[in-house]
């Protein structure tokens, strides 16, 4: 197929629909049943539970890390429902993610294989991004950031990407991630905002505007804002998806507070690190690939409490995540008539 061809064949069929949650209780008894088993069904029947009481437990503060691509992958309407029940207080992610998430939100869609076979070469000279098996129309990416330019003026200035993310989910047309953080007020940080479309989209801002109103990516003060937040409550859990810098950034809060002389305070609790775990990953620890270690070793460093509830569930996380939510959701709604949701 001719270049000129597949550029005319992007008449894309089957959008990638992310699943709602909320609409699969059946989950819940599927993954008690999964108890009983072994292997990664076991695995992730404990993620449902241990993430059940981080949510039953008062004074948790629920952290979730995304990595890797969920976004395109399906997981929208998931972490949509997460943040609107108030299933994590704050989100850590990548900028590929949150950059994706963008492109939803103004409108646009990825999609499932087209309808063209055609190799990666013909896909480049069609503008036709590829994620897998998933494609976004490069042009989606452009209309997105010609959208958003003129908007940014709003946030000129030195911004962390806390505030710049808010920013973004409150000018975003249809409901996506973003939006729906915005409008709960739940943070969403990135920590490697210059690795991402959404970077390219703010140095095209910056390009065009005056020294004085750029905009200006306060990283520390990500840090900071972070730190901050986690010595102010009680306890805290965390659901990470993949690994990457997400994983470890949101972890090495613990130096972060010690190094920072924070944490030894009268007034404020010593911070001992996380109380709740859990892993959704394909890495192995073996080849230094786990993206930030082992939950055991990670509490040699502090970054977990000793006794510490934690299970790494060796799973694609499209697969894991809408279970466990789907589950925890279930169990919220029948907590009021058994008791806590974790109990057969």
């Amino acid at each position: 197929m001719l270049p000129s061809d597949v550029r005319a064949a992007k008449q894309f069929a089957h959008p990638v629909t992310s699943l709602l949650p909320s609409e699969h209780p059946g989950c819940d008894a599927l993954l008690r049943a999964m108890r009983h088993m072994s292997f990664q069904a076991r695995s992730l029947a404990q993620a449902a539970d241990i993430f059940t009481r981080m949510n039953e437990q008062e004074g948790v503060l629920k952290i979730l890390t995304l990595a890797g691509a969920l976004i395109p992958g399906g997981c929208k309407r998931v972490i949509m429902e997460m943040i609107s029940n108030r299933l994590v207080d704050v989100v850590v992610s990548t900028g590929a993610n949150v950059s994706h998430d963008l492109v939803e939100g103004m409108g646009y869609h990825h999609w499932q294989h087209c309808n063209f076979e055609g190799d990666d070469v013909e896909l480049r000279d069609a503008f036709v991004n590829r994620v897998y098996d998933t494609y976004l129309d490069d042009d989606d990416f452009n209309r997105t950031a010609l959208t958003v330019i003129p908007l940014l003026d709003k946030v000129a200035g030195r911004r962390t990407s806390r505030e710049i993310t808010e920013y973004l989910g409150r000018i975003c047309k249809t409901p996506c991630m973003l939006s729906a953080a915005a409008e709960a007020g739940v943070p969403i940080y990135i920590p490697a905002l210059n690795d991402s479309e959404l970077a390219i989209t703010l140095h095209r801002y910056n390009d065009k505007v005056p020294a004085d109103q750029q905009i200006l990516w306060d990283g520390l003060g990500d840090n900071l804002s972070f730190a901050d937040m986690i010595k102010s409550v009680e306890d805290t859990g965390i659901l990470i998806c993949g690994g990457g810098v997400p994983r470890n950034w949101a972890q090495q809060v613990t130096p972060v507070l010690e190094y920072l002389n924070w944490s030894p305070d009268v007034v404020v609790r010593k911070f001992e690190g996380y109380r709740y775990g859990i892993q959704l990953t394909t890495d192995t620890p073996v080849y230094g690939g786990m993206s930030g270690c082992t939950f055991s070793e990670s509490i040699s460093w502090g970054k977990y409490q000793v006794d510490s509830e934690h299970v790494t569930v060796n799973c694609d996380v499209t697969i894991a995540l809408p279970l466990i939510v789907a589950a925890t959701l279930a169990r919220r709604k029948a907590v009021a008539h058994h008791g806590s949701g974790v109990a057969d």
